[in-house]
């Protein structure tokens, strides 16, 4: 298809030998020096692993789904010729999704970093036993939690893990961070949507180990007494939307919102 209309490209070199393609391959590491544009295959997790490597760099995403639900993919896998249509046209729009920063703390010294397109959690890992959690928002006590765990996601995340816990769904174009407790013992704990200015902190206390995952991808194990600060980066991810489709229509199609 882009041989045919005389297109540069190259071919992820892992994805390149599973499909037996012994030309135009490199790594994924250095595929920001190449190219202009990225289309990723697959479903949600394939697309957060590969937006980890774009991060900060000025690439669009396009997302084409050949998983199960793909959120966050633009097309799925039979609207890939019309969406190659609309970039040959320079008809789409780029939209810059906003990313967490996360840093573990531990004994005041910063051991760990992470970013995330969708969302940073803190659970009680593979044990059974509930964790104590303490919010911070801005230095500010806000709440504490005795839960499985804590989500704390981007608006693009807002439809994700956050919202199998009961979070709200809003707007990828918000520039927010929604707060939503997993399993809470407490009939009065809420989600919450804080703006993006806010800087958080996050305390952990538990008998067991606990774990921090970023995006779903990357884990980092927590002790008693360790310290989470999750802040708004100031990196982007741009995704590429197309203009027949826009976040309200691709959450009745996926999701089913709005049926009746």
């Amino acid at each position: 298809m882009l041989e045919k209309r005389g297109l540069n490209y190259r071919v992820e070199s892992q994805t390149a030998r599973a499909l037996g393609f012994d030309r135009n391959s490199c790594p994924l590491t250095r595929m920001k020096e190449l190219v202009d544009l990225v289309f990723i295959f697959g479903g949600d997790g394939t697309l957060l692993h590969t937006a980890h490597h774009f991060i900060g760099a000025d690439i669009p995403l396009l997302g084409v789904n050949l998983g199960r639900l793909g959120f966050l993919a633009e097309v799925e896998g039979n609207e890939l010729s019309k969406a190659l249509e609309f970039i040959l046209e320079e008809n789409y729009k780029i939209e810059k999704r906003m990313l967490l920063e996360a840093k573990v703390y531990s004994d005041g010294e910063e051991v760990y970093r992470s970013y995330a397109l969708n969302d940073v959690v803190i659970n009680r890992g593979a044990r059974s036993r509930m964790v104590s959690i303490q919010l911070y928002i801005n230095h500010q006590a806000v709440t504490s939690y005795r839960a499985d765990g804590l989500i704390i996601a981007t608006t693009t995340g807002s439809t994700a893990y956050s919202l199998s816990a009961g979070g709200p769904i809003v707007n990828p174009k918000l520039k927010a961070m929604v707060v939503t407790p997993i399993c809470p013992h407490t009939l009065y704990i809420r989600p919450m949507v804080v703006s993006e200015e806010e800087k958080l902190k996050v305390t952990v206390e538990g008998q067991d180990a606990m774990m921090f995952t970023a995006d779903g991808q990357y884990n980092y194990p927590l002790s008693t007494g360790d310290e989470i600060l999750i802040s708004a980066s100031n990196k982007e991810i741009k995704m590429v939307k197309l203009p027949d489709r826009n976040f309200y229509s691709i959450l009745h199609q996926k999701m089913k919102v709005g049926l009746v």
